[in-house]
């Protein structure tokens, strides 16, 4: 369950920003976009209240360009330790901006993202 309930809108914690600095750090011109888009992107709330993925919200879309993205995981984001790959992260798209982080682990549970400081995590490629 979510540890802490903060105001929608409010900016995003370290943690939150370097790991969608990592889902946002393709090479391509939409990944530039998704980019630009995250420098303006706040915490939107949670979505579930049995996990931490998370919402991204915009006080306002005024001079962002949108993502052409057809669907699916925008990015993903391998977990892994010791070697084992653990689940993904992975970032969504809906409507050409930003919207949500979720984490789907291979067999466990959604309580908590997983951070760099409790598993490698590494940049798995646009969807």
């Amino acid at each position: 369950m979510p540890a802490q309930q903060r105001p929608v809108g409010t900016r995003l914690t370290r943690t939150e920003r370097q790991l969608m600095e990592l889902l946002c750090s393709g090479t391509d011109a939409q990944s530039a976009i998704a980019r630009e888009q995250l420098m303006q992107a706040q915490w939107g709330g949670y979505p579930h209240a049995e996990c931490e993925c998370f919402l991204l919200t915009f006080a306002g879309r005024a001079g962002l360009a949108p993502i052409d993205h057809d669907g699916g995981p925008f990015a993903m984001v391998e977990v892994s330790a010791h070697s084992e790959t653990l689940g993904f992260i992975e970032l969504w798209v809906v409507d050409g901006y930003l919207h949500s982080v979720d984490y789907m682990p291979f067999g466990d549970d959604h309580v908590q993202i997983p951070t760099r400081e409790t598993h490698e995590l590494t940049f798995a490629g646009r969807g």
